[in-house]
């Protein structure tokens, strides 16, 4: 995460981090069980997610998607 969040090619990607213990409601509207949820939006359109995946190509394709 941190290593696409700092490439040029993701430069327009928005990343926030939710704190999986303190942070109960927003995980409840996000939908997410898992603490490894990676969720790319485009606008308020959900356009991919990574569930309990730390493949890199994995979730490149993640952050792809939100572009």
């Amino acid at each position: 995460m941190d290593r696409l969040s700092t490439d040029p090619a993701f430069a327009k990607v928005a990343v926030f981090r939710v704190d999986f213990d303190s942070s109960k409601n927003v995980l409840r509207e996000l939908n997410v069980h898992h603490q490894a949820t990676v969720i790319a939006y485009k606008g308020k359109t959900e356009k991919a997610r990574s569930v309990n995946d730390g493949r890199p190509e994995e979730i490149r394709k993640v952050f792809e998607a939100s572009l």
